[in-house]
Protein backbone atom coordinates (compact mmCIF):
# COMPACT_ATOMS: atom_id res chain seq x y z
CA UNK A 1 0.00 0.00 0.00
CA UNK A 2 2.87 2.12 0.78
CA UNK A 3 4.36 1.50 -2.33
CA UNK A 4 1.42 2.54 -4.05
CA UNK A 5 0.86 5.58 -2.76
CA UNK A 6 4.27 6.25 -3.33
CA UNK A 7 3.76 6.08 -7.19
CA UNK A 8 0.33 7.84 -7.04
CA UNK A 9 2.34 11.02 -5.12
CA UNK A 10 5.56 10.73 -8.05
CA UNK A 11 3.47 10.01 -11.61
CA UNK A 12 1.68 13.22 -12.09
CA UNK A 13 5.03 15.05 -11.78
CA UNK A 14 6.92 12.53 -14.51
CA UNK A 15 4.26 12.75 -16.63
CA UNK A 16 4.01 16.60 -16.91
CA UNK A 17 7.77 16.66 -16.97
CA UNK A 18 8.81 16.54 -20.64
CA UNK A 19 12.40 14.75 -19.57
CA UNK A 20 9.62 11.71 -18.78
CA UNK A 21 6.42 12.36 -20.54
CA UNK A 22 7.14 10.40 -23.84
CA UNK A 23 7.65 7.42 -21.91
CA UNK A 24 4.40 5.47 -22.59
CA UNK A 25 2.42 4.65 -19.26
CA UNK A 26 3.70 1.29 -18.64
CA UNK A 27 6.79 1.79 -19.19
CA UNK A 28 6.62 5.06 -16.90
CA UNK A 29 5.15 3.30 -13.80
CA UNK A 30 7.83 0.12 -14.39
CA UNK A 31 10.51 3.03 -13.73
CA UNK A 32 8.82 4.64 -11.16
CA UNK A 33 8.77 0.99 -9.60
CA UNK A 34 11.91 0.81 -9.57
CA UNK A 35 13.18 4.59 -7.88
CA UNK A 36 12.31 5.22 -4.35
CA UNK A 37 11.89 8.33 -2.37
CA UNK A 38 14.39 9.50 0.11
CA UNK A 39 13.86 12.19 3.35
CA UNK A 40 16.60 14.79 4.08
CA UNK A 41 15.91 17.46 7.39
CA UNK A 42 16.21 21.23 6.73
CA UNK A 43 20.06 21.69 6.15
CA UNK A 44 21.08 17.99 5.04
CA UNK A 45 23.49 17.28 2.12
CA UNK A 46 22.14 15.18 -0.04
CA UNK A 47 25.42 14.97 -2.34
CA UNK A 48 28.70 16.62 -2.88
CA UNK A 49 30.92 17.14 -5.83
CA UNK A 50 32.89 14.56 -6.46
CA UNK A 51 30.22 11.75 -5.79
CA UNK A 52 28.85 8.58 -8.28
CA UNK A 53 27.07 10.24 -10.75
CA UNK A 54 24.81 7.52 -11.39
CA UNK A 55 21.30 8.60 -11.00
CA UNK A 56 19.08 11.69 -10.70
CA UNK A 57 16.27 12.82 -8.61
CA UNK A 58 12.99 14.54 -8.91
CA UNK A 59 11.67 16.74 -6.01
CA UNK A 60 8.81 15.89 -4.52
CA UNK A 61 8.42 18.44 -2.00
CA UNK A 62 10.66 20.74 -0.42
CA UNK A 63 13.19 23.41 -1.49
CA UNK A 64 16.80 22.31 -2.21
CA UNK A 65 19.64 24.38 -3.19
CA UNK A 66 22.57 23.65 -5.71
CA UNK A 67 26.17 24.87 -5.25
CA UNK A 68 29.54 24.71 -5.88
CA UNK A 69 32.73 26.41 -3.95
CA UNK A 70 35.27 29.02 -5.65
CA UNK A 71 38.94 29.76 -5.85
CA UNK A 72 38.26 31.60 -2.82
CA UNK A 73 36.53 29.26 -0.73
CA UNK A 74 33.15 31.18 -1.25
CA UNK A 75 29.88 28.77 -1.45
CA UNK A 76 28.29 30.06 -4.86
CA UNK A 77 24.40 28.92 -5.65
CA UNK A 78 24.03 27.71 -9.07
CA UNK A 79 20.29 26.85 -8.57
CA UNK A 80 17.37 26.63 -6.46
CA UNK A 81 15.20 23.95 -7.17
CA UNK A 82 11.43 23.29 -5.59
CA UNK A 83 8.79 20.65 -6.24
CA UNK A 84 8.57 18.90 -10.01
CA UNK A 85 12.13 20.13 -10.56
CA UNK A 86 14.32 17.33 -11.72
CA UNK A 87 18.69 17.25 -10.87
CA UNK A 88 20.61 15.13 -12.16
CA UNK A 89 20.56 14.62 -15.92
CA UNK A 90 23.77 14.73 -16.94
CA UNK A 91 25.34 12.52 -14.57
CA UNK A 92 22.89 9.80 -15.77
CA UNK A 93 23.78 9.98 -18.98
CA UNK A 94 27.82 10.50 -18.73
CA UNK A 95 27.94 8.43 -15.50
CA UNK A 96 30.81 10.73 -14.66
CA UNK A 97 31.09 11.90 -11.07
CA UNK A 98 28.66 15.27 -9.37
CA UNK A 99 29.85 18.32 -10.04
CA UNK A 100 28.03 20.49 -7.55
CA UNK A 101 26.76 19.75 -4.04
CA UNK A 102 22.93 19.71 -3.23
CA UNK A 103 21.47 20.49 0.23
CA UNK A 104 18.05 20.45 1.19
CA UNK A 105 16.47 24.49 2.63
CA UNK A 106 13.66 22.57 4.08
CA UNK A 107 12.64 19.82 5.10
CA UNK A 108 12.73 17.38 1.60
CA UNK A 109 11.52 14.63 -0.10
CA UNK A 110 13.28 13.54 -3.65
CA UNK A 111 12.18 10.59 -6.05
CA UNK A 112 15.67 8.84 -6.90
CA UNK A 113 15.95 6.75 -10.15
CA UNK A 114 19.17 5.10 -11.00
CA UNK A 115 20.37 4.83 -14.61
CA UNK A 116 20.58 1.45 -15.04
CA UNK A 117 16.86 1.83 -14.76
CA UNK A 118 15.99 5.12 -16.66
CA UNK A 119 18.40 4.39 -19.54
CA UNK A 120 17.17 1.32 -21.07
CA UNK A 121 13.73 2.51 -20.76
CA UNK A 122 14.98 6.41 -23.04
CA UNK A 123 16.26 3.59 -25.31
CA UNK A 124 13.70 1.35 -26.02
CA UNK A 125 11.59 4.53 -26.83
CA UNK A 126 13.36 7.01 -29.01
CA UNK A 127 10.83 9.24 -29.10
CA UNK A 128 11.32 9.82 -24.97
CA UNK A 129 15.09 9.81 -25.72
CA UNK A 130 14.40 13.03 -28.21
CA UNK A 131 12.73 14.45 -25.68
CA UNK A 132 14.66 14.07 -22.89
CA UNK A 133 17.79 15.46 -25.00
CA UNK A 134 15.86 18.55 -25.95
CA UNK A 135 14.94 19.25 -22.41
CA UNK A 136 18.09 19.12 -21.57
CA UNK A 137 19.52 21.37 -24.13
CA UNK A 138 16.82 23.83 -22.79
CA UNK A 139 18.51 23.37 -19.16
CA UNK A 140 21.65 24.11 -20.91
CA UNK A 141 20.92 27.31 -22.31
CA UNK A 142 18.78 28.63 -19.56
CA UNK A 143 22.08 28.31 -17.84
CA UNK A 144 24.22 29.90 -20.37
CA UNK A 145 21.63 32.82 -19.91
CA UNK A 146 22.47 33.15 -16.18
CA UNK A 147 26.08 33.47 -16.71
CA UNK A 148 24.97 36.53 -19.63
CA UNK A 149 22.91 37.97 -16.85
CA UNK A 150 26.01 38.20 -14.61
CA UNK A 151 27.52 40.33 -16.97
CA UNK A 152 24.91 43.01 -16.40
CA UNK A 153 25.12 45.40 -13.63
CA UNK A 154 23.95 45.11 -9.94
CA UNK A 155 20.43 46.30 -10.60
CA UNK A 156 19.85 44.23 -14.06
CA UNK A 157 21.05 41.34 -12.58
CA UNK A 158 18.95 41.33 -9.28
CA UNK A 159 16.15 42.05 -11.31
CA UNK A 160 16.85 39.70 -13.85
CA UNK A 161 17.00 36.67 -11.54
CA UNK A 162 13.99 37.90 -9.78
CA UNK A 163 12.42 37.46 -13.02
CA UNK A 164 14.42 33.97 -13.35
CA UNK A 165 13.08 32.90 -9.79
CA UNK A 166 9.62 34.32 -10.47
CA UNK A 167 9.47 31.74 -13.80
CA UNK A 168 11.08 28.90 -12.37
CA UNK A 169 9.02 28.57 -8.71
CA UNK A 170 7.00 31.90 -8.41
CA UNK A 171 2.87 31.77 -7.27
CA UNK A 172 0.98 33.75 -9.27
CA UNK A 173 -2.36 35.51 -7.56
CA UNK A 174 -4.11 38.50 -7.21
CA UNK A 175 -1.24 40.02 -5.49
CA UNK A 176 1.24 38.90 -8.15
CA UNK A 177 4.06 36.26 -8.10
CA UNK A 178 5.26 35.21 -4.53
CA UNK A 179 9.02 33.93 -4.71
CA UNK A 180 9.03 31.38 -2.09
CA UNK A 181 12.43 30.13 -1.78
CA UNK A 182 13.25 29.83 1.97
CA UNK A 183 16.77 31.23 1.37
CA UNK A 184 18.30 34.07 2.82
CA UNK A 185 19.71 37.10 1.52
CA UNK A 186 23.03 35.84 1.48
CA UNK A 187 22.32 32.59 -0.49
CA UNK A 188 20.32 34.47 -3.13
CA UNK A 189 23.50 36.78 -3.06
CA UNK A 190 25.49 33.45 -4.13
CA UNK A 191 23.19 33.09 -6.78
CA UNK A 192 23.14 36.45 -8.14
CA UNK A 193 26.92 37.08 -7.95
CA UNK A 194 26.59 39.81 -5.32
CA UNK A 195 27.42 40.54 -1.90
CA UNK A 196 24.30 40.84 1.13
CA UNK A 197 24.64 43.70 1.32
CA UNK A 198 24.70 44.68 -2.04
CA UNK A 199 21.35 42.01 -2.62
CA UNK A 200 20.19 43.81 0.32
CA UNK A 201 20.37 47.42 -1.54
CA UNK A 202 19.42 46.76 -4.69
CA UNK A 203 16.15 45.04 -3.25
CA UNK A 204 14.98 47.55 -1.40
CA UNK A 205 15.60 50.08 -4.29
CA UNK A 206 13.11 47.89 -6.13
CA UNK A 207 11.00 47.79 -3.42
CA UNK A 208 10.83 51.69 -3.52
CA UNK A 209 10.45 51.41 -7.37
CA UNK A 210 6.89 49.90 -6.20
CA UNK A 211 7.84 46.74 -8.62
CA UNK A 212 8.30 44.12 -5.71
CA UNK A 213 6.83 43.65 -1.84
CA UNK A 214 8.91 41.68 0.68
CA UNK A 215 7.17 39.81 3.02
CA UNK A 216 9.70 38.02 5.42
CA UNK A 217 11.47 35.82 3.69
CA UNK A 218 9.21 35.65 0.58
CA UNK A 219 9.64 38.42 -2.50
CA UNK A 220 6.67 39.36 -4.23
CA UNK A 221 6.74 40.79 -8.37
CA UNK A 222 3.62 43.19 -7.51
CA UNK A 223 4.73 45.25 -11.65
CA UNK A 224 6.21 42.35 -13.44
CA UNK A 225 6.14 44.89 -16.70
CA UNK A 226 8.12 47.48 -14.37
CA UNK A 227 10.83 44.87 -13.11
CA UNK A 228 10.93 43.37 -16.92
CA UNK A 229 12.32 47.33 -17.97
CA UNK A 230 14.32 47.49 -14.94
CA UNK A 231 15.60 44.17 -15.97
CA UNK A 232 16.31 45.21 -19.68
CA UNK A 233 17.84 49.00 -19.07
CA UNK A 234 21.16 49.97 -20.51
CA UNK A 235 23.94 49.46 -17.92
CA UNK A 236 24.34 52.55 -15.79
CA UNK A 237 27.56 53.22 -13.10
CA UNK A 238 26.46 51.79 -9.73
Amino acid sequence: MARHSAADHVRPLLKDNTLFGGLPDGALDALIGKGHIKKYARGDVIYRRGAPGDSLMVILTGRIKITNINVDGKEVVLNFLGAGDINGEIAVIDGKERTANAQALEDSQVFVVYARDLLPALIAHPQAMVQFFRALCEKVRAASAIIEDNTLDMRGRVAKGLLRLATQHGTRNKEGIRIRLMASQTELGSYLGLSRANVSRQLGQLKDAKVIRIEGADIIVIDEAGLSEIADAPSSDE
